[in-house]
C-alpha cells in the first residue's frame, strides 16, 4: 500500500506524519532535532515510525521535507563565501541598499552589513536598458576578467545580477556560462532566473541571498537523500516552500532562498485546511515550537501571502505566506535586563541543551520550565511519556535566574514569565491583525506546536477572540500540513505598461509563454497536464505609485473586455483597501504573474457523530494542582486520546497527548468537534 510522509523539521523537534492513502489513515510521531545534521534526526525518526509500524520503508512512495535548513543558515550567518558580479557602476548598491531607515527615530539602529564583501563584488562594462536594449554590449575579455577576479577570489558561490537583466538575461547567461565552464565546482546564481523582475536593489539582495544559501542546501539535500534512501524510501524527495507550495529537490537546490520559511508555512497550510473543515474560514494560526511563535492571518479561507517580505533586516521579494515570526517558544530563556526588568527570549535553549528540566546540561530558566513549574505539564507524560521532566531543576534554574534576583517566589517567578512571553506573542498577533485592519474578534485562534495549546486560552482572552481551536494532533500540525499541500511554482515577468497601452493580444502570449514554462517544469518532475491549473495576476498601480496591488486576471484567451476589466478591478480594490480611487489618474502594470498548482492526494478527516458527555469519566487521569491566577487549584487532568466527539470539559482542567499539552482555564470549556479538534469558548451554554 502506498504511504505519504510529512517530515518538519523544528528547532527542538522533528514531527512526522504518515497518510495511508489506501485507508485514509494517519499516523504520527516526535523525536528529538539534531541540529548538527537535521538529516540524522530525520533518518532516526523514520526508522522508529515503521519499526513501530511494521511497514516496508519501500512503499513510502511520496516524501515531503519542511526544513529550516535556509532559515538557519542565513539567521545564523553560515551561507558559503559569495562574490557578486554588477553592472559597472553600480558595486555598491547591496550597501547603499534604500532611503528608508529601518526605525525611524532610532540613531543608534544600523543596517545589517551586506552578505557579500566590497572587496567580493566585480564590475562588468556592460548596460541593458529597461526596454531589453543592449547599449553597451559584453565583451569577451571583460567575461574573462570577471573569470580571472572571481577565481582569485577563492569563493564558493558567485551571484550574478546586471542592470535591467529582467529585460533582457544574454550578459547575464554569457558571464554565468564562462564562470561554469572555467570554474565548474562554483555555484554559479542568475538574477535573472531567481528574480526576474525590476528594483534593482531588491533584486539583487535575493540573488546573493540564494546564491550565499545554494551550496550549504545542496550538501543537506544530497545528504538527506543519501540517508533516505539507506533507510529504504524509494520516494524522490520534495520540499515545502515559502508560499506554502510544494516543490522538487532540485528545485530547491537551485532557489532555496524560496524555502526560507518551509516549516511554518506548512503549519498555516494545514490550520486553514483544519479549520475550513471544521466551519471555521477566518482564522489566526499560531505556531508555537521550541525557538519560535509563527503568526498568521487566514480571511475567508486564504492566507495572505506577501511578495514583500524582510528577514533580519534584508528585502526577501519572493512570494511566500505572510507569516511574522517572534523569538517567542517553550526553549525562550528568561532573563533580567540591565535595568532590572523580565524578559523573555529571543535566545533559546533549543534542542541541544534544552530547558533546565529536560536535565541534559542546560541551566536557564526558560518558559518551559515555567509550565512545568506551575503544574501545566506532566513531568511523567512528556511526548506520552518517552522522555520525563525534571521538576526540581525547573524550579532551581527560575529561583537562580529570576525569582531570587526579584525577590520572588518560584511560582510568582515562573508566573511573571508567562506573563512576559504571553505580551510578546500578543503583540504579535495585533501586528497581523489589528494594524492590517482587522478585528481579532472576528476570528477563531487556531493554536498548534508542542507549546501552543498551552498559553491558547489566556492569548485568545487576551484580544477577546471567541473561540479557540486545537487540532488533532497540535504539536505536529505543520507535518500533517505538508500532507495537505499542492505542488506550486509562481512566475513573474516584469512589463511596465501603461494601462492605456495594454493590448490583449501581447497579454495573452506573455501569459501562455509562462504557462508553457510551467508546464515543462511540472512534467519534468512527473506532473500530468490534467493535474495543472494556473492562476493570472497583475502587479498594477496609479502612475508615480511606489509599490503595486495584485489584480487576478481571466484564464484562457484574453479580448479587450477582460483587459479593461483588470483595470476596473485594481479601482475598486485600490478604494477597498485605501479608502479611496482616483479612475482619472493613468494605471500601469507593472508585473505579470503566474502560479502554476498540481493537486495531489490529500489526508481527509471524516466526520464523526456526538455521542459525548459531560467531563467524560473514562477520559479522567485524575487530579492535580496547576497553578491559575496566582494560587493552586485542584485540577482534572484528561487524555485527549480518550475524548470523543460530543465531549464537553469544564475548566479548570488540562487535557493531555502524546504531542502536546491544551490547558483550559477556569471559567472556560473544551468541547470536542465531529473532526475530533478541541473547541476552547468562554460560553457556559
Amino acid at each position: 500500500m502506498p504511504y505519504h510522509l510529512g517530515v518538519d523539521v523544528g528547532g527542538t523537534f522533528t514531527d512526522f506524519a504518515l497518510y495511508d492513502v489506501a485507508t485514509n489513515r494517519l499516523e504520527f510521531s516526535k523525536t528529538a532535532s539534531t541540529p548538527a545534521n537535521q538529516a540524522v534526526g530525520v533518518t532516526r525518526g523514520i526508522q522508529r515510525l515503521i519499526e513501530r509500524l511494521g511497514i516496508p520503508a519501500s512503499e513510502i512512495t511520496f516524501f515531503i521535507h519542511g526544513t529550516t535548513v535556509a532559515t538557519n543558515t542565513f539567521l545564523e550567518c553560515k551561507g558559503a563565501r559569495t562574490a557578486l558580479i554588477v553592472t559597472a557602476g553600480f558595486r555598491d548598491v547591496l550597501q547603499i541598499g534604500r532611503q528608508d531607515r529601518p526605525s525611524l527615530y532610532d540613531w543608534r539602529v544600523r543596517r545589517p552589513e551586506p552578505l557579500v564583501s566590497r572587496h567580493l563584488r566585480f564590475e562588468a562594462r556592460e548596460r541593458v536598458l529597461h526596454t531589453g536594449e543592449i547599449l553597451t554590449p559584453l565583451q569577451p575579455e571583460e567575461v574573462q576578467a570577471v573569470v580571472e577576479q572571481v577565481t582569485k577570489a577563492e569563493v564558493e558561490a558567485v551571484a550574478v545580477c546586471l542592470l535591467h537583466a529582467y529585460a533582457n538575461p544574454v550578459h547575464e547567461r554569457a558571464i554565468g556560462q564562462a564562470l561554469t565552464e572555467a570554474l565548474p565546482h562554483l555555484t554559479v546564481v542568475l538574477s535573472s532566473e531567481v528574480l526576474p523582475e525590476f528594483k534593482e536593489y531588491e533584486r539583487m539582495c535575493a540573488t546573493t541571498i540564494n546564491a550565499y544559501l545554494a551550496p550549504v542546501m545542496r550538501r543537506y539535500l544530497h545528504s538527506l537523500q543519501r540517508s533516505i534512501a539507506e533507510v529504504g524510501v524509494r520516494s524522490d524527495l520534495h520540499i515545502m516552500q515559502s508560499n506554502g507550495g510544494i516543490v522538487g529537490a532540485a528545485t530547491a537546490v537551485h532557489k532555496p532562498i524560496y524555502t526560507i520559511l518551509s516549516g511554518p508555512a506548512a503549519g498555516v497550510i494545514g490550520s486553514v485546511a483544519l479549520a475550513h473543515q471544521a466551519g471555521e474560514p477566518s482564522i489566526i494560526s499560531v505556531d508555537m515550537g521550541g525557538t519560535s511563535f509563527d503568526i498568521c492571518l487566514s480571511y475567508q479561507g486564504e492566507a495572505r501571502r506577501t511578495q514583500e517580505s524582510e528577514v533580519e533586516g534584508f528585502p526577501v521579494k519572493v512570494p511566500m505566506i505572510d507569516i511574522h515570526t517572534l523569538g517567542a517558544g517553550g526553549g525562550s530563556i528568561a532573563w533580567i535586563d540591565p535595568g532590572g526588568a523580565l524578559r523573555v527570549g529571543p535566545q533559546s535553549a533549543g534542542a541541544d541543551p534544552g530547558p533546565a528540566c529536560y536535565d541534559q546540561g542546560g541551566h536557564e530558566a526558560t518558559v518551559t520550565d515555567a509550565n512545568l513549574a506551575l503544574g501545566r505539564l506532566n513531568p511523567e507524560y512528556f511526548l506520552g511519556g518517552r522522555m520525563a521532566l525534571d521538576v526540581e531543576r525547573a524550579r532551581q534554574a527560575i529561583s537562580k535566574r529570576v525569582a531570587n534576583p526579584l525577590g520572588l517566589s518560584v511560582e510568582e517567578a515562573a508566573e511573571g514569565i508567562i506573563r512576559v512571553v504571553n505580551a510578546t506573542m500578543i503583540k504579535g498577533i495585533r501586528v497581523v491583525s489589528v494594524t492590517k485592519g482587522y478585528d481579532p474578534r472576528e476570528f477563531c485562534l487556531v493554536a498548534f506546536g508542542g507549546a501552543g495549546p498551552v498559553h491558547a486560552a489566556e492569548l485568545a482572552a487576551e484580544l477577546n477572540i471567541p473561540r479557540v481551536l486545537v487540532p488533532i494532533a497540535p504539536g505536529v500540525t505543520s507535518a500533517l500540513g505538508l500532507l495537505m499541500a499542492d505542488t506550486r511554482y509562481d512566475y513573474v515577468r516584469t512589463v511596465l505598461c501603461p494601462g492605456s497601452e495594454l493590448v490583449a493580444r501581447e497579454l495573452g502570449r506573455r501569459y501562455a509563454g509562462m504557462e508553457a514554462e510551467a508546464l515543462s517544469q511540472m512534467q519534468g518532475e512527473g506532473l500530468k497536464r490534467d493535474r495543472v491549473s494556473f492562476v493570472r495576476l497583475a502587479d498594477v498601480r496609479y502612475l508615480g505609485q511606489g509599490y503595486e496591488l495584485e489584480i487576478p486576471v481571466a484564464s484562457g484567451k484574453l479580448a479587450s473586455p477582460q483587459v479593461a476589466e483588470v483595470v476596473e478591478r485594481f479601482h475598486q480594490t485600490h478604494k477597498r483597501r485605501y479608502g479611496y480611487a482616483s479612475p482619472e489618474n493613468p494605471v500601469e502594470v507593472v508585473n505579470l504573474r503566474l502560479t502554476a498548482l498540481a493537486r495531489s492526494p490529500q489526508p481527509r478527516l471524516d466526520a464523526m457523530p456526538l455521542n459525548g458527555a459531560a467531563d467524560p469519566p473514562c477520559a479522567l487521569k485524575g487530579h492535580r494542582p496547576v497553578y491559575f491566577h496566582q494560587r493552586w487549584v485542584s485540577t482534572a487532568i484528561y487524555d485527549r486520546s480518550q475524548l470523543k466527539p460530543g465531549d464537553v470539559i469544564a475548566g479548570p482542567a488540562v487535557i493531555e497527548q502524546l504531542d502536546s499539552t491544551t490547558v483550559v482555564w477556569p471559567a472556560q470549556r473544551a468541547r470536542v468537534d465531529t473532526y475530533c479538534n478541541l473547541i476552547l469558548d468562554w460560553s457556559q451554554s
